[in-house]
């Protein structure tokens, strides 16, 4: 029997803890795999371990686990992957496959387009989009975050930069160094709402105090678009015929 599990890394708040429960729970419903699971990195429970056991103990022969990550980077690429050689070690009779983050692709860049015109964005020279990341000491991830900045160029004529909450470019910095001219978007490419976008509006509403022309606009994260359930689905089936 094949089973399916969904790791996300599990946030601080317990209520975006529980959008990401309920938007994966959705995403099972809609597949045929009845035994499927999901578990978190780290901050909330059931943990990977206790996800994929539970479904081996539900009579899985094989698992395929995929990240809900939205780049590669260290948790897709070394935390994840570490927590699968110790349920392998336990159950070294499984077959375990490992599936791709949701990356830069159509899906991604309708999402993040759709959150630039909820907030009014219409594509002018004199708009700036600030893509903002987490920030990763993989730099794969930084590879990746600029493809995205690279495909919304394409699709507008406004200047696409980037920056990260936790690595250089500092947005917070960007932003202060930023032209008053210029009408700047900040999209921020996270899943999870919570501590970091709550300090991201601290942080604009303080330079927009200092800086009375500045006109700057924060937009709605990512999140857990139902767009990207079909895009998990795809990255199970992947996992499972590489």
């Amino acid at each position: 029997m094949e089973a399916t599990v969904f790791i996300s890394h599990g946030s601080r708040s317990e209520q975006g803890n529980k959008v990401f429960v309920s938007f994966i729970e959705k995403v099972i419903s809609t597949g045929k795999n009845t035994n499927a699971s999901y578990g978190f990195l780290e901050n909330a429970r059931p943990t990977i371990f206790e996800a994929v056991e539970a479904c081996i103990l539900k009579g899985a022969s094989s698992v395929t686990v995929v990240p809900v990550l939205l780049l590669p980077g260290i948790h897709a690429n070394v935390d994840i992957p570490e927590e699968l050689e110790r349920v392998g070690q336990k159950y070294p009779e499984i077959e375990m496959f490992y599936g791709q983050p949701l990356g830069v692709n159509e899906s991604i860049l309708e999402i993040v387009l759709d959150r630039l015109k909820e907030k009014g964005f219409s594509g002018k020279n004199s708009e700036t989009i600030l893509l903002v990341g987490h920030g990763s000491r993989d730099p794969l991830a930084a590879e990746e975050f600029e493809k995205l900045a690279v495909r919304v160029r394409e699709d507008v004529p406004s200047k696409v930069d980037t920056a990260y909450i936790t690595t250089q470019p500092l947005y917070g910095e960007k932003l202060q160094a930023s032209d008053s001219s210029s009408k700047i978007y900040i999209l921020p490419f996270l899943l999870y709402t919570g501590g970091f976008t709550a300090k991201m509006k601290e942080t604009v509403e303080g330079i927009m105090i200092q800086s009375p022309a500045k006109e700057i606009v924060l937009c709605e994260p990512v999140g857990f678009d139902d767009r990207l359930g079909e895009l998990l689905m795809q990255r199970v089936d992947e996992a499972r015929t590489r």
